[in-house]
């Protein structure tokens, strides 16, 4: 069972026929009716503030009128924010989460840091058809993942962590689910990009 505590959505990044600007729109549209069912002003997470400016239309607007978020500058405060992170980094994603919490959160994702696994775990809602994005792991494999997840408490450093996770991931992997799922799923889980890069070079190694 998920253990999200915000309401979640995307906008997946492969299709080829589907503009950003499409995408902007769609998740724009669904952040600001969170927002204003929560009360509360939006807050938008971005790499840098160059994508303020350059993106879509949408984006520019929704910058506009929002709490901005980056790796710098001032942060906003509390939690339970209608959040929307655009073409995030797993970095970006950790920075998005904690205003997201009792709130809500959508992502135009970024092909290079897949969300596949965090869309499976939030069952985030697929905003190019309104359907609600579904886990394909079985049971015994999402026990697998949670397994990976608390070896992950040092951030899957070397020693009896890394080696207890290697063992679940081969097991995971050799059951078809594969690398995206599984940073995905830790993205959700709250992990930072230092430790997901651990955990990628674990998975590098079994394969």
């Amino acid at each position: 069972m998920t253990q999200t505590t915000y309401a979640a959505a995307w906008v997946p990044s492969g299709d080829p026929a589907r503009s950003l600007d499409a995408a902007a729109e769609l998740a724009t549209a669904w952040v600001l009716l969170q927002a204003k069912a929560l009360g509360t002003k939006p807050v938008l997470v971005t790499e840098n503030q160059a994508q303020w400016s350059l993106g879509p239309d949408a984006i520019r607007k929704f910058a506009a009128t929002s709490d901005t978020v980056t790796s710098r500058g001032k942060k906003p405060s509390g939690h339970g924010r209608a959040v929307l992170a655009y073409l995030p980094r797993y970095r970006d994603m950790y920075r998005a989460l904690p205003y997201a919490r009792d709130g809500a959160l959508a992502v135009v994702e970024f092909g290079s840091d897949p969300l596949i696994g965090w869309a499976m775990e939030t069952h985030a809602v697929n905003l190019e058809d309104d359907q609600t994005t579904l886990e394909t792991w079985t049971p015994p494999q999402r026990s697998l993942l949670e397994y990976v997840h608390r070896n992950g408490n040092n951030g899957w450093a070397n020693g009896f962590g890394a080696e207890n996770a290697a063992s679940q991931l081969r097991e995971l992997i050799a059951g078809g689910v594969d690398q995206d799922i599984i940073l995905g799923f830790m993205v959700a889980r709250g992990h930072d990009e230092e430790s997901l890069e651990r955990l990628a070079a674990i998975i590098k190694e079994i394969l």
